[in-house]
C-alpha cells in the first residue's frame, strides 16, 4: 500500500520550494560535496535532480488545471457579483406587489446577498431554488409591479452557470489532490534526495559552519519558506468614472479556496495587499456607492506584483 505521509516535515506545496533552496545551497558547495564524496556528487547528479524536481512542480502545481481553476473561480465571483442589482431590483418589485403569497424577509433575496457575501456556493444555490419558486408562484403579481420577463431568465441562468461551476469547481479541486495523493510515491522519492543531500550538507558543516548548516536543515528551511512566503505584495488603484475611488473595499480571495484578507483604498484610490499566500487570487472591488469590479492577480514571493488601473464603470 502507497504511502500518504511525507518522509520530510513540512507541507505538500512546500515542497517544490524546498528543492530549489536545496539546490541553490548545493551549487553554492558543490566544490565542497563534490570533494567529501565524488563518487556520489557526479556531474550527473544535478541533471537527475532537476528531472525529478520538475516532475514532482507538475504533479504538486500542475499549470494547465490550475489555469482551469482560475478561469472557473474567477467566473463564479463575477456571476455572484452580477446577482446583486438584480436582488436590488426584485426587492423594489416586490416591495410594490400586493396579494404575495410569501412575506418580503422569506421571498428569498437576502438569503442571496447573505450567501453571495460569504462566498457559499451550495447555499446560494438553495437560496436561488427558494427564490425562483417565490417568484414563479407570485409571477402575476410582480409582473404587474413591473417586472420584466428578463430578471427571472437573468436570475434562472446565472442559478444554472453558478451550480454547473461549482461542481466543474470541485471536480478540479479533487483532481488536483488526486495527482498528490496517486503519486506520493514519487514526491517521496525526491523527498529522500533532498533528506540525503541534507545529512552530507550536516556532515559537511554540522562543526566547520553553522552558517552553511541551516541551509541543510529541515526545520530551518521550513521556518525560511514560512517567512519569505507571507513577504508579497499586491498593489494597485481603483478608478471610478470620476476619479480615483477612495475608501473602496478590495478583497483578495485564493483561487484554490482559503482565508480573505481585505483593505480599502486611500484618498488617491490605492490599495495594498500584503501577505497574502503566494498564488492567484481574484480580488474583489466594491465602491461605497454598491459598484463592484474584479480581477485576477497571482501573488509572488519577494515581490511586489502591481495590477492594472481596476476601472469601476
Amino acid at each position: 500500500m502507497a504511502t500518504t505521509k511525507l518522509v520530510i516535515s513540512g507541507r505538500i506545496e512546500e515542497i517544490p520550494t524546498l528543492g530549489q533552496f536545496t539546490k541553490d545551497a548545493y551549487n553554492r558547495d558543490i566544490l565542497d560535496f563534490q570533494g567529501y564524496k565524488p563518487l556520489k556528487y557526479v556531474a550527473g547528479f544535478l541533471t537527475n535532480f532537476d528531472l525529478k524536481a520538475t516532475a514532482v512542480n507538475n504533479l504538486i502545481n500542475p499549470l494547465a488545471l490550475l489555469s482551469e481553476l482560475g478561469i472557473i473561480t474567477l467566473r463564479i465571483d463575477t456571476n455572484m457579483l452580477a446577482l446583486r442589482p438584480l436582488m436590488d431590483k426584485l426587492e423594489g418589485y416586490v416591495r410594490d406587489a400586493t396579494g404575495l403569497t410569501v412575506q418580503k424577509k422569506d421571498f428569498g433575496m437576502s438569503q442571496v446577498r447573505k450567501a453571495v457575501n460569504k462566498g457559499d456556493q451550495e447555499k446560494l444555490n438553495s437560496a436561488l431554488a427558494l427564490l425562483l419558486q417565490n417568484i414563479t408562484a407570485n409571477n402575476a403579481a410582480l409582473t404587474t409591479a413591473g417586472m420584466p420577463a428578463s430578471i427571472v431568465t437573468d436570475v434562472t441562468s446565472l442559478k444554472t452557470s453558478l451550480f454547473n461551476d461549482n461542481a466543474s469547481q470541485n471536480s478540479k479541486m479533487t483532481q488536483k489532490a488526486l495527482l498528490v495523493t496517486d503519486n506520493m510515491d514519487k514526491i517521496n522519492e525526491f523527498c529522500k534526495i533532498l533528506k540525503d543531500i541534507w545529512a552530507d550538507g550536516k556532515s559537511l558543516y554540522k562543526t566547520s559552519n553553522k552558517t552553511k548548516l541551516k541551509d541543510y536543515t529541515n526545520a530551518q528551511l521550513i521556518n525560511r519558506i514560512r517567512q519569505e512566503e507571507l513577504k508579497t505584495t499586491i498593489t494597485g488603484v481603483v478608478k471610478g468614472s470620476d476619479g480615483p475611488a477612495k475608501k473602496a473595499k478590495v478583497v483578495a480571495k485564493p483561487v484554490g479556496g482559503g482565508r480573505t484578507k481585505t483593505v480599502y483604498t486611500n484618498k488617491d484610490g490605492q490599495y495594498e495587499l500584503k501577505g497574502l499566500k503566494p498564488v492567484a487570487h481574484n480580488i474583489t472591488v466594491t465602491t461605497t456607492d454598491g459598484k463592484t469590479a474584479i480581477v485576477q492577480a497571482t501573488a509572488v514571493t519577494l515581490q511586489t506584483v502591481t495590477v492594472d488601473p481596476i476601472a469601476i464603470p
